[in-house]
């Protein structure tokens, strides 16, 4: 290169709008042009023939200088430098700290340059801070809006030139019964059937002359029940006057197609489910914290009942549990209402089991049951422990409705119901139970009040049992109706969901008790709680230490882990108003172990984590209250029994 093309590169690299430094093979700066000067505030002369690694460091901002960052900033230039035309350049944005006390998002590109005279290591660096600050005021704005669609009580709709879903706000999702990312990308068909489908193809002909569209469609959601939605749909042209896509709203009016009948029921159902929900915020609670209490005198019981020789004290302390036992199944029923209420399913086989429910209700009663099952009866997805409460009340209402006696017919019948056969419930296979009695029968003004908690006839009842078979039936999918004629007696129908999968085996219960040793660590911040799975857990052999919440249960995991003591178990409480509850807590136990056996336990025996346990990182779970043997049973399972 001789000097004039020289000088001219000069005046190129001074004259750029970029910023543009060069430095020698050892690192040292050489050309710092006039813009670096007005981007960052350091002059040429503070720069020239000093290391680079030097003056970037000048240029870091004060919350992210540490000698660490110096010393990369340092050895990354030697590195490079050592690689010479083996590393590729790189381009980074990164925010410097001008001299007059500015900052500044800058693009910096850097590379290797290799010439007749020797290597050099050069940047160009951009200003980029207007850019970026426009880029947010953009991407504010979008959120605005993004913000503003998500949250109307409205279904928003997007297609493509193709029909094709590019996006849909939280509520357009939620009404088809999907989630967002389900619906992404899928064609706007897949959610019609064929007459909707043939409408829709009529409205592009139209949206793709520009035509804005009102019609109403017939669309079947994910769980296959149908709905009516209006959609008033908008085409979006482009600026060549091509159609590109369209934008709907989307309302649904369901409610408005149905029939009076149809919609009357419909009303009576909404307002019994909200009735529940409502019940449900207040009966969780008090269920739960009853269940804590109850679960000292039930465990200190059980226990007591264990060691005692005297044999009335054994009688009286039987009799006692077995009080308790029933004020266990009314928390059960309270929690069927809980928010947190999920029935806990297996797949199997609703008979024999239905049948020996509905026999031990009616031990010592002047009333028989008579049962007509077909052998072929479908197997259904179902909790065992719920459906047997909705067994257990509905025999016992149909035999105090015969008083003087009388036979109680049951049966059971697979039935596939057509599109909108029922009111309620989607088309699909269904087991159908009925329950019908000879008695007394339900007055007409009665019918739609007999599912309302706390709704009786009777000097005695509660009025919970019908209401905790109608929330149970509709958590599992499926509903209950009823017919009756005042004299004649009633029929009570449940319709439960039936599925094709096999039914899963029984597990045995073992009846040995467990013997263990080793320290178990149990949180729980009811003082009863901790007091009484401690004790139980000490008969059974272990030395045990309590925590009254998840922080000082993992401070003491993590001190025992560091000295290489161990901890042969853990139990945590699922919920600790106010503090750290066993879900939070486990995830941390499970940084610092991830095979010692845990378990939750809590009043709430619906929640996600009781039901799943595995997933949320727990071994198992167990209900309080409970018993020793209980206790004894999961540890069986789960833990090495001592020999």
């Amino acid at each position: 290169m001789n000097n004039a093309e020289i000088n001219i590169s000069k005046e190129l690299i001074e004259q750029s709008l970029d910023g543009i430094i060069i430095s020698d093979e050892h690192g040292n700066i050489a050309t710092w042009n006039s813009s670096m000067e007005s981007i960052t505030g350091i002059q040429k002369h503070d720069t020239i023939g000093k290391p680079l690694w030097e003056v970037q460091s000048r240029l870091i901002p004060v919350e992210q200088k540490t000698p660490e960052l110096l010393e990369q900033l340092q050895s990354g230039l030697k590195n490079i430098l050592e690689l010479k035309m083996d590393w590729p350049g790189e381009s980074r944005e990164q925010m410097i700290a001008c001299t007059d006390g500015t900052r500044k998002t800058v693009q910096d590109s850097s590379f290797i340059i290799k010439t007749n005279t020797g290597m050099f290591f050069g940047s160009i660096i951009r200003d980029i801070t207007d850019r970026k600050l426009k880029e947010e005021e953009i991407k504010a704005s979008e959120d605005k809006y993004r913000l503003l669609v998500e949250n109307l009580n409205e279904g928003i709709w997007y297609i493509d030139k193709d029909s094709h879903t590019t996006y849909v706000n939280q509520h357009m999702a939620e009404m088809l019964g999907y989630t967002v990312e389900e619906m992404q990308g899928k064609h706007l068909f897949s959610f019609m059937d064929e007459r909707g489908v043939e409408l829709a193809k009529y409205n592009l002909e139209r949206r793709q002359k520009g035509i804005k569209e009102q019609h109403e469609f017939e669309f079947v959601r994910k769980d296959s029940k149908r709905i009516f939605v209006q959609l008033e749909t908008a085409p979006i042209i482009d600026n060549k006057g091509q159609y590109n896509g369209a934008i709907a709203g989307a309302q649904d009016i369901t409610a408005k197609k149905i029939s009076d009948e149809e919609h009357r029921q419909y009303e009576l159902r909404l307002q019994q489910t909200q009735k529940l929900e409502s019940l449900g915020l207040l009966a969780g609670g008090i269920a739960h914290d009853f269940n804590n209490l109850m679960g000292g005198i039930f465990g200190y019981m059980d226990m007591a009942r264990e060691e005692t020789k005297e044999g009335k004290v054994t009688s009286y302390l039987s009799k006692a549990m077995n009080t308790i036992d029933r004020a266990r199944g009314l928390t059960a029923q309270l929690l069927t209402f809980a928010k947190g209420g999920a029935p806990v399913q297996q797949i199997g086989n609703l008979f024999p089991f239905v049948q020996e429910t509905a026999k031990f209700a009616l031990s010592g009663a002047n009333v028989s049951c008579h049962f007509d099952v077909p052998k072929d009866l479908w197997a259904c997805n179902f909790d065992k422990n719920q459906i047997g409460q909705v067994i257990d009340n509905l025999i016992i209402n149909a035999q105090q409705a015969m008083p003087v006696g009388g036979a109680i017919e049951l049966t059971a019948r697979n039935i596939t119901l057509a599109e909108k056969e029922h009111p309620l419930l989607a088309n699909g296979h269904y087991i159908k139970i009925s329950v019908k009695d000879s008695g007394v029968g339900i007055p007409k003004e009665h019918i739609s009040k007999i599912f309302d908690p706390f709704f009786t006839t009777k000097a005695k009842g509660h009025g919970l049992g019908l209401a905790t078979c109608y929330s149970i039936t509709n958590r599992h999918g499926g509903c209950i109706d009823v017919e009756s004629e005042p004299g004649k007696g009633s029929t009570f129908k449940i319709y439960l969901p039936a599925t094709t999968e096999s039914a899963s085996s029984e597990i045995k219960k073992s009846d040995k008790t467990h013997k263990g040793s080793g320290t178990f660590l149990i949180m729980d911040d009811e003082e009863v709680m901790r007091d009484t799975i401690g004790d139980m857990l000490e008969t059974l052999g272990y030395s045990v230490v309590s925590k009254e919440n998840g922080k000082d249960a993992i401070d003491f995991f993590a001190t025992e882990t560091k000295a290489n003591r161990k901890i042969t178990g853990i139990i945590f409480d699922l919920t600790v108003p106010g503090g750290m509850g066993g879900k939070a807590a486990i995830e941390e136990i499970r940084k610092l172990n991830k095979d010692i056996p845990a378990f939750v336990a809590s009043g709430y025996a619906d929640d996600p984590v009781m039901k799943k346990p595995v997933e949320h990182g727990f071994s198992a779970s167990i209900c309080k209250p409970f018993r020793k043997s209980e206790l004894s049973e999961m540890l069986n399972k789960y833990m090495q029994t001592k020999k």
